[in-house]
């Protein structure tokens, strides 16, 4: 039985005792295991009792010839309510499961215990996501899907204000677009920016307090690297070039990187050329440019013009068919671009 997120709220709150398992899945695993929480609560009844759980991992069923059948009709040592949990199952984990819903679902005994079965995201034709969607009574499905930015940005203020602790709009901005869609890093990162404030209760969040503690989803090496041959800073391109590399991104990439940036430049130009304004170009863009790029990435449209765009892209175009070809040292073909591009002032 499919339930979306409302929907599993309110079978928390009056839980339907003829539902013995629950598939808990989602790309967003922070928002999964908060869920697969708030179940175990509900149906243990907040006991903190060791027996009243057993928790099997991936392919633990197989590797230790463990009958999950045997642990749903196994009593808990001291005889309070029982759960198994049965987390990212394998192949053979998932014929398990689904064989517990045959053996208990429909006209058959009820198992001692409960179980939860927790993964990330699953295709629609998955057995599990098949198997929980179809059962009527006894089953329920939660997919849990990526918060929406304006989801994200009241739980910020929430965790926030729950600290003592107001943030400023823009700020608020910078922390969305700074964390990837997960529930638990979103919380790990803000708990990490009250202990920054610890010493400043009441502290209204600005945009400095952001920047100094959480680090930004889009800067990497190859960000700063982008960024300094657009502004023809030859030393710094330099400098992100030897870090790129050291992380293992592949020259092809690197150039392909550069020029997704001029091409988004192209766009921006093109568009003003037609009328429109530079920010209201930018705002069009998809992908959106990260918040924390905006400005720079709009002083950059104001120092290339059309002609020195099209030019520079034939020149990473030819580039990058000369790394494709095997002919020359790699490092040096790469690198002579990188310096020529960075070393003009524009």
């Amino acid at each position: 039985m499919k339930l979306n997120g409302s929907g599993f709220d309110r079978f928390l709150r009056q839980p339907d005792e003829a539902v013995f398992a629950a598939l808990i899945y989602g790309q967003d695993l922070g928002q999964v295991s908060e869920r697969v929480l708030a179940l175990k609560k509900t149906w243990l009844g907040g006991a903190a009792d060791p027996f009243s759980e057993t928790v099997l991992s991936a392919g633990q069923l197989a590797t230790n010839q463990i009958s999950l059948l045997d642990e749903m009709a196994a009593f808990s040592l001291t005889g309070g309510p029982r759960l198994v949990h049965l987390k990212h199952p394998a192949v053979e984990d998932v014929k398990a499961a689904v064989s517990v819903l045959c053996a208990f679902g429909g006209d058959h005994p009820f198992p001692v215990a409960k179980l939860i079965v927790e993964a990330g995201a699953l295709a629609p034709s998955s057995s599990l996501r098949k198997n929980f969607d179809a059962a009527k009574t006894d089953a329920i499905a939660l997919a849990c899907y990526p918060d929406t930015p304006a989801e994200r940005g009241r739980q910020c203020q929430q965790i926030l204000s729950e600290a003592g602790h107001g943030i400023d709009p823009a700020a608020l901005e910078i922390l969305v677009a700074s964390i990837p869609p997960d529930r638990r890093l979103l919380r790990m990162e803000i708990e990490k920016l009250v202990c920054y404030l610890a010493d400043q209760p009441g502290q209204e969040v600005g945009p400095q307090h952001v920047t100094a503690i959480i680090a930004p989803a889009g800067e990497s090496s190859l960000d700063d690297l982008v960024y300094a041959c657009i502004d023809g800073q030859a030393k710094q391109a330099d400098i992100a070039l030897r870090r790129t590399l050291e992380a293992g991104q592949a020259p092809v990439m690197i150039v392909r990187a550069i020029a997704r940036h001029l091409y988004r430049l192209h766009e921006v130009a093109a568009a003003c050329k037609a009328g429109a304004s530079a920010p209201a170009a930018v705002s069009k863009l998809r992908p959106p440019v990260f918040v924390m790029r905006r400005d720079h990435f709009l002083r950059q449209c104001q120092s290339w013009s059309l002609h020195r765009l099209d030019t520079t892209l034939e020149k990473a175009l030819q580039t990058e068919r000369e790394l494709k070809s095997g002919l020359g040292n790699i490092n040096g073909i790469l690198g002579r671009f990188v310096l020529a591009l960075s070393s003009v002032t524009h």
